[in-house]
């Protein structure tokens, strides 16, 4: 009986053993499917991010390809792709990228993108909306650099540039109406501009301090009148959102 009890114990030892085993094999397995799982994820999520960031890239390769005018006459155009085409940030966000980027030294085309392309997809974003944004200029410099200087003076010549310099000014004004639908809201508003315009055109003051001094008025009516900077701020965001819609 006590051999008996014995080869009883060992056998079910050996059999909770080989469970036990089982068990682990089992749960090894299956780590090592998720394991396989969260890679193949993994590389969905790249190969989804590769496709976006040449996507990003073409956006902005696009824009810099058919704008002439410089960077102003850019920002109708970005707007429309990156707010109303591709919904990658909304009309708030690119207003205060704008104010921004003419606050920070350099072209505010590439300002604009390059945190646009931040903003969206990060550094790699970043590099690729700017390489977009640049390179239709770089490549078109390089190749009229050469004989330019012999066609310039040609009438055709003269007459062509004469027509892209009025639709560019066409295209600046487009973005400063868009712009000011957006930020022009109240009795406030109304005066900000008015003084930013005075200051601008007729005193000669360079625009960054106008912003500086905007932001300062923004920051002292939200800190004494909150009331009235959230009516403002409420307002904006309602009237932006039915701009979306209606788009």
């Amino acid at each position: 009986m006590i051999e008996g009890d014995i080869l009883d114990n060992n056998t079910s030892n050996n059999t909770a053993a080989r469970n036990t085993r089982g068990g682990r094999n089992i749960r090894n397995t299956c780590n090592m499917h998720d394991i396989c799982n969260a890679h193949n994820e993994n590389n969905g999520k790249k190969a989804v991010s590769a496709r976006f960031l040449f996507e990003l890239f073409i956006t902005f390769f696009k824009i810099g390809s058919f704008t002439l005018g410089g960077g102003y006459a850019m920002l109708p155009l970005i707007e429309r792709e990156v707010v109303h085409n591709k919904g990658w940030i909304d009309a708030n966000e690119i207003v205060d990228y704008l104010a921004v980027c003419q606050s920070i030294p350099g072209a505010i085309a590439i300002n604009t993108a390059t945190f646009i392309g931040k903003k969206t997809a990060g550094k790699k974003g970043a590099i690729f909306a700017s390489l977009g944004v640049i390179l239709p200029s770089f490549l078109v410099i390089t190749i009229t650099a050469a004989f330019f200087s012999s066609i310039k003076d040609y009438p055709l010549v003269k007459a062509a540039f004469l027509g892209m310099h009025a639709s560019s000014a066409a295209l600046i004004a487009m973005a400063a109406i868009r712009i000011a639908r957006s930020c022009i809201r109240d009795s406030f508003g109304l005066a900000i501009a008015i003084i930013a315009i005075i200051a601008v055109v007729f005193l000669k003051i360079h625009a960054i301090f106008t912003i500086i001094a905007g932001a300062a008025a923004g920051l002292v009516v939200y800190l004494f009148f909150p009331g009235k900077a959230g009516k403002i701020l409420s307002g904006t965001s309602n009237v932006t959102n039915n701009e979306n819609n209606n788009e």
